[in-house]
């Protein structure tokens, strides 16, 4: 799709006019959806609508972990938790998760990427190459522009933290302090996010060297590496406990590798480069391409279950809860589709709506997104309907939801 080797800002320049294109093709078409019912329209023009959320109560609902595995039924009330986001205006918020109101703001270096909450503290990256660890809004440590940009969130265990960065190196820093415990670099860039896998002895990226790496999560030992033939960029592994590594490639392939080996399982040829990272839930991998369509494909054997089409590419993540996939694409829309058969539960637009960084994030029957128009929604997950919405001060990027 000619985004080798570009820099920061040209990419971001490259997926924010996939997204205006299509929004403004969208809004002079508005009314023909093709059959798509469209709901939770935002009307609200409020920071917080308050009065969407009067007497309300979220029902709890199983989400998926990033890694696409299922987690507990958080039993933690949305009020007690934190939506973390980060804006191209170098703003950092601290939002209530009920709510919508702003517990803090931090400014930082550059746009934060989606960040990684864990035990009251906040990890994120910028597109700068900056590391933070944040909590409640102070800042605990700053890595100052590690090797370029980091595009990908980071990832945390092993008390590390697993960053890669567009110099083509993935750095292991200490979780405490920052400091480097060590890093290896690769033969090109890397524009994803490292995997760790659940037993935490071992990390995973592609590079856009046309390599998926498995490094020794302790040490950064190359353990072995797997070759596509292209290039693997704006993409990031998942390796579940079943011992599969789920990634796809710029030539639209998704691959399923061995874990362990690195041999090939199976893959399936999209017909559009792959972005964002593949989620696995109920034995089914959710992935998008940038040929408009969301495949769902048989977890173990790569044999094709459904696909969606949309009316432009899909480049984020996507976020399986409850038998539901959500899923943004470049039409300026949020989708919900029946995680079993594909069909549209409803999808949400409204005016400035677009997601050409705002990847969902699903707690408790709520569906989290940042918007180019600046705002953070929460949407109601059963709907689409908005439970409350929040202005940054630029761009609003992927949210995450924690303590």
């Amino acid at each position: 799709m000619g985004t080798r080797n570009l820099g920061t800002q040209t990419v971001r320049r490259v997926l924010w006019g996939w997204v205006a294109i299509a929004l403004l093709v969208g809004l002079s078409a508005c009314g023909a959806s093709g059959g798509e019912t469209t709901q939770g329209r935002a009307t609200a023009t409020a920071l917080v609508a308050s009065t969407a959320t009067s007497g309300e109560q979220a029902t709890p609902t199983p989400t998926t972990s990033d890694q696409g595995g299922p987690v507990a039924t958080p039993t933690t009330p949305l009020t007690q938790l934190t939506v973390y986001v980060g804006s191209d205006g170098s703003g950092f918020y601290g939002l209530n998760a009920g709510t919508g109101a702003l517990r803090w703001q931090t400014t930082i270096s550059g746009t934060a990427n989606k960040p990684f909450p864990t035990n009251g503290q906040v990890f994120l990256t910028t597109d700068g190459g900056d590391v933070y660890a944040i909590n409640a809004g102070s800042v605990i440590w700053h890595v100052n522009q590690l090797g370029n940009g980091a595009l990908g969130r980071p990832t945390i265990g092993n008390n590390l933290v697993y960053v890669a960065t567009e110099s083509g190196t993935i750095y292991a820093l200490h979780q405490d302090t920052g400091s480097t415990h060590w890093h290896y670099a690769t033969g090109g860039a890397i524009t994803g996010t490292v995997a760790l896998a659940p037993d935490g002895g071992t990390v995973y990226t592609g590079s856009s060297d046309g390599y998926l790496y498995a490094l020794n999560a302790s040490s950064g030992a190359l353990m072995w590496r797997y070759a596509t033939g292209t290039a693997i960029e704006f993409t990031s592994p998942t390796v579940t406990s079943s011992g599969i590594v789920y990634f796809g490639a710029d030539n639209g392939i998704v691959y399923a590798v061995g874990a362990q080996s690195g041999n090939l399982k199976w893959k399936y040829q999209t017909g559009g480069q792959i972005f964002g990272r593949p989620a696995v839930s109920g034995g089914i991998l959710y992935v998008g391409s940038s040929d408009h369509n969301i495949y769902a494909i048989n977890a173990n054997t790569g044999a094709l279950a459904w696909k969606h089409a949309t009316g432009d590419s899909v480049i984020g993540t996507p976020a399986v809860a409850s038998g539901v996939v959500y899923i943004a694409s470049g039409d300026a829309g949020l989708r919900a589709l029946n995680a079993s058969n594909g069909t549209l539960l409803w999808k949400f637009t409204s005016t400035g709506f677009s997601t050409s960084r705002g990847w969902p994030s699903v707690s408790q029957g709520i569906v989290y997104i940042g918007s180019d128009d600046g705002y953070v929604y929460a949407l109601k997950g059963g709907s689409g309907g908005v439970l409350w919405r929040y202005q940054t001060n630029g761009r609003a990027s992927s949210p995450s939801v924690g303590a």
